[in-house]
């Protein structure tokens, strides 16, 4: 199974992927009081949304969870933050050639099937290092070994920078940015 990650452009960190966010395991890490209930529904809702289900059905159902608008802006607030403490750490971890920080890092995102190695994670560190000299060709080249490639519609010139990422089939959403 190939996994679709994006490539970035500008900075290469990670994020979880749009299909991560709404799992009991990322909803868990979020300083949000959440039910199990609330959990639950939030999970089915994400795959209702995945598989064309409509707004307003899935409105609906959040709602009578207690899932508002205002509630959600707050688990969207708590998401952003555990993202940005991720890419930190990754940033970190590629900074300091530190495996296993770079492994506790991406736990729970689809960069821990694609990079399970010490060699993997050179792999990796390769690739970033392309990146930030420039080579974004070299770069793709290297995470495709790795069976991670861009979305396509993502990149330069291609809209939805610094949002949650354009989806493509049953693919990742931007994992990293």
């Amino acid at each position: 199974m190939i996994k679709q990650i994006m490539i970035p452009l500008a900075a290469f960190a990670i994020t979880v992927t749009g299909a991560s966010a709404f799992n009991s395991d990322m909803l868990e890490k979020l300083d949000v009081d959440l039910t199990d209930s609330q959990i639950s529904t939030l999970t089915e809702m994400h795959e209702l949304r995945e598989s064309g289900a409509g707004k307003d059905e899935i409105k609906a159902t959040l709602e009578e969870v207690g899932l508002d608008a205002d509630k959600m802006k707050e688990i969207r607030k708590a998401i952003h933050e555990v993202r940005k403490t991720t890419r930190e750490a990754v940033h970190t971890a590629l900074e300091n050639n530190d495996y296993n920080a770079f492994r506790t890092a991406i736990a729970d995102t689809p960069l821990a099937e694609a990079i399970d190695t010490e060699a993997d994670f050179e792999t990796f560190k390769a690739a970033h290092e392309l990146k930030e000299s420039g080579d974004h060709e070299a770069a793709q080249e290297l995470m495709a070994e790795l069976g991670i490639k861009k979305p396509e519609g993502r990149g330069r010139g291609h809209g939805d920078h610094g949002h949650h990422g354009k989806r493509v089939g049953n693919s990742a959403q931007s994992v990293t940015e």
